[in-house]
């Protein structure tokens, strides 16, 4: 009699497991476990359009702007990100320069110091080859691929640094990425650092009473509602 009851139980424990194979698998499903998966993942597409890009509405992947000497795509790269940008496209098709050229003299020296908001003759934007080129660039078949593969090289140390601290769902690195894309790598981990690595608490503290800010916290909250 004891062991009927016994098998009964385990029966019955093992048809709860697996009505609910949910208890496991979901956090697989729904958390970025590395750098790859995230890169690999529709992730950073959807962050660059629906958070950065706003849809198109504040950014566009054929920008080419005078903001800051020169500001380029859909993750406005501008002064020394411009330099990521430089290292995937072919510069010689574009520019008929090096690499090693466009990283060195037109990246973080396209706002001289003492210089900002729109280029009046100062900057990259300025110079007419510099600025056809872009121009070329952004409206090339290629250009929006480029585009993401340079994004995804400047936020890596982003992105890895908050997997570590156990940020993996896909609201958690649009809230990493949204920030540290504005602010930087160490601007990013600095907040969130002062407010303990939690998500929520990081993104308030960016945004602050900042308008261009709440519209990038509104666009999280729309394409990743909490």
């Amino acid at each position: 009699m004891r062991t009927r009851t016994f098998r009964l139980g385990t029966a019955l424990i093992a048809s709860a497991l697996l009505a609910h194979p949910w208890l496991p698998a979901k956090a697989a499903e729904n958390g970025i476990g590395s750098v790859a998966e995230f890169e690999q993942s529709s992730l950073p597409q959807n962050i660059l359009w629906k958070v950065l890009a706003r849809n198109g509405k504040s950014k566009n992947y054929t920008d080419v702007l005078p903001l800051d000497g020169g500001t380029v795509g859909v993750a406005h790269f501008a002064r020394g990100g411009l330099a990521d940008l430089y290292r995937v496209m072919d510069t010689q098709e574009y520019f008929g320069r090096s690499k090693d050229d466009l990283v060195r003299n037109y990246s973080s020296n396209c706002r001289p110091k003492n210089h900002s908001g729109n280029d009046t003759g100062w900057g990259c934007y300025s110079q007419r080859w510099w600025r056809d080129g872009m121009m070329r660039f952004v409206n090339s078949r290629g250009s929006q691929d480029l585009q993401k593969r340079a994004w995804l090289n400047q936020m890596k140390p982003t992105v890895e640094l908050s997997l570590e601290h156990g940020w993996r769902s896909d609201r958690d690195l649009a809230i990493a990425t949204g920030i540290a894309n504005s602010v930087g790598s160490k601007g990013f981990s600095n907040i969130a650092a002062r407010h303990r690595w939690r998500p929520e608490e990081v993104l308030s503290a960016y945004v602050g009473n900042n308008d261009h800010r709440k519209r990038r916290r509104d666009a999280i909250n729309d394409a990743f509602p909490r």
